[in-house]
Parts: structure tokens; C-alpha cells; sequence
């Protein structure tokens, strides 16, 4: 799964997840490396992640950090390609411990 999903949305997301067992990745660049890797995509495809109004790069950045639970693998990959995030969590699989859920999901089937 790819997506953001910040603040307790991540344990209820991966908590929602009947498939078990479940590993969480977390992919945690420094702020001013996803401004730089934005104003890359935008420059090469037209691509706009952070459209006017909605919450910018620092505050994102800001609720990760201090609003996600610290639950499964953190990997900052401000120094890292592509290539090399997948080497690293290859590498560190083993400190990839499984999500335990706190019970029920809170959610309804979907």
C-alpha cells in the first residue's frame, strides 16, 4: 500500500487490514528533500502534490513527526534513491516487526 497517512490513521489503517502478518514501512525524508523531490516531479511530469490551500510540505511534515505512532520500520531517506530505500528495507527486514493489533478494528468491513 502506498498512500499518507498521518496521525492515528496509521494504527487504524493497518489495524483495518485483515491480512496478517502485516509490516509497516514508513518512509520519513527531511521536509526541504521532499520540497526538492515535489519541485522535481512538477518540473519533469506536471505533476502537483501540494496544490494551494491544502497543507504544505512543513506541515505535513510536522504532524508525521509528532502525531504518527512510532510503529513499524521509520526510514529516513532524505540521502537515499529509490534503489537504495529498497536495499535498506530489504536490509533491516528483520527489524520489521509484525503490527499487533489492540484488538477489533473500529471499522466496519469494506
Amino acid at each position: 500500500m502506498q498512500d499518507v497517512i498521518l496521525g492515528p490513521y496509521l494504527a487504524e489503517m493497518v489495524a483495518a487490514i485483515r491480512t496478517r502478518p502485516c509490516h509497516v514501512v514508513v518512509l520519513v525524508p527531511r521536509a526541504d528533500v521532499v520540497r526538492e523531490r515535489d519541485e522535481a516531479r512538477r518540473a519533469a511530469r506536471g505533476k502537483v502534490a501540494y496544490k494551494p490551500g491544502d497543507e504544505g510540505v512543513s506541515e505535513l511534515d510536522a504532524h508525521l513527526r509528532e502525531r504518527t505512532p512510532r510503529i513499524g520500520l521509520w526510514l529516513d531517506t532524505s540521502e537515499l534513491s529509490v534503489e537504495e530505500t529498497v536495499e535498506e528495507i530489504l536490509h533491516r527486514r528483520s527489524q520489521i516487526g509484525p503490527f499487533q493489533s489492540q484488538g477489533p478494528s473500529p471499522h466496519k468491513r469494506w
